[in-house]
């Protein structure tokens, strides 16, 4: 391992190291606490014959009324849904006019809301009493909570709207099953072996279910929306944009429900995770092992590379972006920052001019989809798990940018810089939701480094480790060959092995010549004893 340089600072003794939200707010607030933070539930809903059942349950919370609002949108129902006598008071009803799905209703009820809590909720669910309290009180603490409510799946019942209000509001409701004897959730297991996500880094996104799922609108807003092209498996979608927006996930277990009816995996888990698979990939870069092809371009790549370049330095750029384009860690996209729109088509002198060498550039890459040209860095390489700087003088090696990324992401840092080979900038490399998370408790973008350092961890590593070159004492016009270490290593192993073989050959010709030397003076012997 190489040295490092660690330090980890405190100035914000109320911040969440990564998702340990235990050292911040474990749920309890005293009994004269009073909610300020208001909460938009959103209900999509399509031919739901329990929907009347979900709002009665929301029609008796604790919450305060003023601070309480639903949304139904109504997806294409036949016939259109109707709001019966037991509904929360300050509650609208949407007719989706376009598109379809959950998720493309689940958008336009966050867009037709305001509340600083959003919490989805599935038009299967009866909330207990305390629900929407017990999730929203997190958010009163941790401006980054996605909260994850308790759910317990019932296959029979026969409840009235009246009856669920009813029940819901004296305490009741809780009485009709015990949740030990029901249907136990795959995300159980998640919670036992993580502290209830305390020590799992915020990779256990997909346990961020819609069924009951709260998130601040603050990280909301951070992220692109719900993805309307997916017609399944968006609560898991929304959940990694979520995870990379700087969101703290936190399951409520005290936050109840029962789930009117079996667990879509529980009857069509493989078929589900057949068809998901393959819309996860192309979104969600972690976990890795639903890219299981390599040399591919993603619609969301798992590292972006951002490489500056001016007139002056536009000399460097085809090597130093040719070797990120070549390294082992296939998944990896360009954002090559420059005056781009300084170059024009119309008549110059092409040798004499001073941009050429950027004109070269340009088409150097122009066909290649894994480079945007853009005249700003941008600010952010969302939903992208990590970005990696680069300055134009430095050069990789085949699997620098392997062993970088593996390097952050294996120790969990939240930036890590390598020492540069002489006067650049290092190259750094960000986790994205380290860097969203602590943007919250930054005033200026100097701050930047000390906040990730303080929320997930920083570290340095040498140029050695690394494998960095300095491209201005390399041939600029030498061609860029990946080389896989793992080959390396067996081909130095094939020459290590031929290598011994032909020593053994030429030891065994000497061997063969002593043989022959030896054997014709025992001849000669014999013959001058004869004679």
């Amino acid at each position: 391992m190489p040295e490092i340089e660690h330090a980890r600072t405190r100035k914000h003794p109320h911040v969440v190291v990564k998702n340990q939200w235990r050292d911040v707010f474990d749920g309890t607030v005293s009994d004269d606490w009073t909610p300020t933070l208001s909460v938009s539930v959103i209900i999509a809903s399509y031919n739901s014959a329990t929907l009347p059942l979900t709002l009665a349950s929301l029609a008796a919370q604790d919450y305060p009324e003023e601070l309480l609002d639903v949304v139904v949108v109504d997806d294409g129902s036949e016939p259109p849904v109707t709001i019966g006598e037991y509904a929360p008071k300050n509650l609208q009803l949407i007719r989706v006019s376009a598109g379809w799905g959950r998720s493309n209703a689940t958008d336009i009820g966050i867009r037709a809301t305001s509340g600083d809590i959003i919490y989805w909720v599935d038009a299967d669910m009866i909330l207990f009493r305390d629900n929407v309290r017990r999730h929203a009180a997190f958010a009163h603490f941790i401006p980054e909570a996605a909260t994850i409510g308790h759910k317990g799946f019932v296959e029979q019942w026969d409840f009235t709207p009246e009856q669920v209000f009813r029940e819901v509001a004296n305490g009741s409701i809780a009485d009709h099953w015990d949740p030990a004897t029901l249907h136990r959730h795959w995300s159980l297991d998640i919670f036992e072996a993580t502290d209830d996500l305390n020590t799992s880094e915020g990779r256990n996104y997909s346990t961020h279910m819609g069924a009951c799922a709260t998130v601040t609108r603050e990280v909301y807003n951070r992220t692109n929306g719900q993805d309307t092209r997916l017609h399944l498996g968006e609560d898991t979608e929304i959940a990694y944009q979520l995870w990379q927006a700087g969101a703290v996930f936190i399951p409520v277990n005290d936050a109840r429900t029962w789930h009117l009816g079996r667990a879509t995996v529980q009857d069509h888990s493989r078929a589900v995770a057949h068809h998901n698979d393959v819309h996860f990939a192309q979104r969600m870069p972690i976990p890795r092992y639903r890219r299981s092809a390599q040399n591919r371009t993603w619609e969301v790549p798992l590292i972006r590379a951002v490489v500056s370049v001016d007139m002056h330095t536009a000399q460097y750029a085809r090597q130093c972006v040719d070797r990120i384009l070549s390294s082992t860690e296939t998944d990896v996209q360009v954002d090559l920052v420059g005056p781009w729109g300084a170059l024009h088509d119309g008549r110059r002198k092409m040798l004499a001019d001073p941009m050429n060498e950027l004109y070269l550039v340009r088409e150097w890459f122009r066909s290649d989809n894994r480079v945007r040209f853009v005249e700003e860095a941008p600010t952010s390489v969302f939903p992208s798990p990590y970005r990696i700087d680069v300055p134009v003088t430095v050069g990789f090696g085949s699997d620098t940018l392997r062993r970088i990324y593996r390097h952050i992401d294996g120790n969990r840092l939240g930036v890590v810089r390598v020492v540069p080979t002489s006067d650049e900038s290092p190259v750094t490399i960000w986790d994205s939701a380290a860097v969203h998370r602590a943007r919250h408790y930054i005033e200026a973008d100097g701050q930047l480094l000390d906040a990730v350092d303080e929320i997930w961890g920083s570290e340095w590593l040498s140029a050695e480790i690394a494998g960095l070159v300095d491209l201005r004492t390399v041939d600029l016009d030498s061609r860029v060959v990946r080389t896989d270490p793992e080959i390396d290593g067996l081909h130095r192993r094939v020459w290590e092995l031929e290598s011994e073989l032909s020593r053994e050959r030429e030891r065994a010709e000497v061997d063969r010549r002593s043989v022959r030397t030896l054997a014709r003076r025992l001849r000669d012997a014999h013959a001058r004893a004869r004679g």
